[in-house]
């Protein structure tokens, strides 16, 4: 490791990530503790657990199967569905919920919260599953088939997936129990369902002292960790636990008369998870429910409005929002511009660290501003940088950069820390040999080959970074983004302008990814 390097990048992630958390801890005063655990406390504490949970289910009920399908079996269409199965990811979870809840309209309050989250998480469970069931030896396999079939091999691979698989479900659950946009949009007409993060902004918005804020968010902080610290644990034993010497891919499985039924629950979660909202949305461009409604207009007549009206939604997307789509698109790119070198460095030095105990705490210290909720963080940023000596730094687009890169550096640390366990250290001990520096390995034998790592962290980042709502709620710079003005369209005048100005900021989130898989001819593995 070459120490200044490390020290470095250890400076950037406590400016970015740890200090904004830290001066929050300080402000904590002592009436501001009083009543964290009173009645109302206990009720939303209960409601978010409600939320993380069911999410977490959904999660691994659905990306589980999905996951294994699509990676080990001979399933119709599989290469397609599994890369449609990742889109949802990508998809911010508001424009999910702004789908279903139209589509019915009486599916308000937990149930749909916890169906819309967990659409927008499952794809966490399904990739890590994936990638655990492809790491299944083929002599083990074949062992399994002779002695018992495809039943058999299903009995011996699930323990060996079951842990990556369970990794996922913990990303799912934090997600979830720290996620304000959704049940926000779900409780804005019928059932209320107010979870933590939303008493959190209303902390911050009534009293406008972080200490408040702060003291009501430590429960759902240390609920975060309970998830994230086994999610690291997990992927740890399910990163390389059914690798061994003289490993062999496993084949494709045939599921026999299983092959259709298979196919049909696969394409149904990626209909419902990206098909159906697409679709949805570009209805609603083209304003269609009204166009159907006029009984004078012939079908074709319809269909030629429909077209007239989708154009023009997507020109006044464009005119309107173009400003607010090129800062986000600007933000996004510079804060995974910025993390990429971070994860590299970082993430080396987890895996090469002294002691394993050095290790494990360079990890949770990156961990630590994902653990916070969004809302938590982005005031963390506001009492940090809101001072007249910074002010001006404050309110340009430099802020929203270091918000980004602060919350969301721990995926291509922790995506370059997989890498980096699995490469052969032998390569750096030659080059060490050669007379070559610590700086030096780093950039010209780590680097090489962790390039399709750091891709994967810039590509995280980016995702994240593009559909951040809760942090663009508060923080000035964030304000005028994509994601804030569709916010702002959904709850002051939904129409054919927001739906597509929705489908602008999808595929604009979906872009880096797409470019990715088109040139590198390869898939995007942003798992370890």
């Amino acid at each position: 490791m070459s120490r200044p390097l490390v020290a470095l990048a250890l400076a950037a992630l406590v400016v970015t990530g740890l200090a904004p958390l830290a001066v929050m801890l300080l402000r904590i005063e002592g009436a501001d503790l009083a009543g964290i655990f009173d009645a109302r406390t206990a009720s939303l504490l209960g409601r978010t657990l409600l939320l993380g949970i069911g999410t977490a289910a959904m999660a691994l009920l659905v990306g589980l199967p999905f996951g294994f399908l699509v990676a080990r079996t001979d399933v119709p269409g599989a290469g397609v569905l599994r890369a449609l199965g990742v889109a949802p990811l990508f998809f911010p979870p508001l424009i999910l919920a702004m789908t279903w809840c139209v589509l019915l309209p009486a599916f308000r309050g937990a149930p749909a919260a916890i169906f819309v989250l967990g659409l927008s998480t499952f794809p966490l469970v399904a990739v890590f599953s994936a990638r655990a069931f492809e790491r299944v030896d083929a002599a083990q396999e074949e062992a399994a088939l002779l002695c018992g079939g495809l039943r058999a091999v299903l009995r011996m691979e699930l323990p060996l997936a079951l842990p990556a698989a369970l990794c996922g479900t913990c990303l799912a659950f934090a997600f979830a129990v720290n996620d304000f946009g959704v049940p926000d949009y779900v409780s804005s007409v019928g059932v209320k369902f107010n979870v933590y993060a939303d008493e959190i902004k209303f902390n911050w918005s009534q009293i406008r002292r972080p200490g408040k804020p702060v003291a009501t968010a430590l429960p759902l902080i240390v609920l975060t960790l309970g998830a994230l610290v086994p999610a690291l644990a997990l992927r740890r034993r399910g990163a390389l636990a059914t690798l061994g010497h003289g490993f062999r891919q496993p084949g494709t499985l045939k599921l026999g008369a299983w092959r259709w039924p298979a196919f049909a629950f696969a394409a149904a979660v990626v209909l419902l998870a990206a098909g159906v909202p697409v679709l949805r949305l570009l209805w609603e461009a083209a304003n269609m429910p009204a166009h159907v409604r006029d009984a004078d207009a012939s079908p074709g007549a319809k269909l030629a409005l429909g077209w007239s009206t989708l154009r023009e939604a997507f020109g006044l997307a464009f005119e309107k929002a173009r400003a607010d789509l090129r800062r986000s698109l600007l933000y996004a790119a510079a804060a995974a511009a910025a993390c990429a070198p971070l994860g590299l460095v970082l993430g080396h030095a987890i895996e090469r660290a002294r002691s394993r105990a050095a290790g494990r705490a360079l990890e949770l210290a990156c961990l630590l501003p994902l653990a916070a909720p969004a809302i938590l963080f982005g005031i963390g940023i506001i009492t940090l940088w809101n001072h007249d000596a910074t002010a001006r730094f404050y309110d340009s687009g430099w802020m929203a950069v270091v918000l980004l890169a602060g919350r969301f550096a721990v995926f291509p640390i922790l995506i370059c820390a997989g890498a980096a366990a699995s490469f052969d250290r032998a390569l750096e001990d030659a080059a060490t040999l050669s007379g070559a520096r610590p700086a030096r390995r780093l950039g010209a034998i780590v680097a090489p080959a962790l390039r399709g790592s750091l891709v994967a962290g810039f590509v995280l980042v980016f995702v994240f970074a593009m559909r951040d709502l809760d942090s663009a709620i508060l923080v000035p710079a964030m304000n005028k983004t994509a994601i804030f003005r569709v916010f702002n369209g959904v709850h002051f005048g939904r129409d054919s302008y927001v739906a597509a100005l929705s489908l602008v900021l999808l595929f604009a989130v979906v872009t880096p990814g797409l470019l990715w898989t088109l040139f590198a001819r390869k898939r995007l593995e942003v798992l370890p």
